[in-house]
């Protein structure tokens, strides 16, 4: 008997939460239990990590991640390889220059967050639009300066 990630691979959908379940997650939870995992490739780290897709990179229009992207019902969830450019068809994500940082339950930095708003056109003249997405930089002691793997948030356009 195949289990759940098999069967998503094996017929090239998205997995869909049952009804009555919701993702939630806080920022230390995506970071912990998705993006790390993620990072490490190890499976006994989060039994969770599959439910959240791989996007091939951040040139995706935000109104076209319905079905690629995991949807909780407000917002998109998706891993990405960190790329510095976000240019999409339509557009652009514009960094606000807004970090913060992620913390543990020890108080321990595990993570950051970016803000990004995405703007119609071309850069730098481009339209501002109500999308927004946060995106999470897994942190370790030797990837504090250089993170490689990024996670999205993005939630529903207002």
């Amino acid at each position: 008997m195949k289990d759940i990630k098999e069967k998503e691979e094996d017929d090239g959908k998205m997995l869909k939460l049952p009804p009555g379940f919701r993702f939630l997650p806080t920022d230390e939870e995506l970071v912990l239990h998705f993006l790390r995992p993620k990072k490490q490739q190890a499976s006994v780290s989060s039994l969770y990590a599959h439910l959240v897709p791989d996007l091939k990179s951040h040139h995706h229009d935000p109104w076209d991640l319905h079905g690629k992207a995991l949807w909780n019902g407000t917002h998109y969830f998706y891993f990405s390889r960190m790329m510095n450019n976000r240019i999409t068809e339509n557009g652009y994500w514009k960094d606000l220059d807004m970090e913060e940082p992620v913390f543990g339950e020890a108080g321990e930095m595990i993570g950051m967050k970016k803000s990004l708003t995405f703007h119609i056109g071309e850069a730098p003249t481009g339209q501002e639009t109500n999308w927004m997405m946060q995106e999470y930089h897994l942190m370790s002691f030797h990837q504090l300066a250089n993170p490689t793997q990024v996670s999205a948030k993005i939630p529903q356009k207002c």
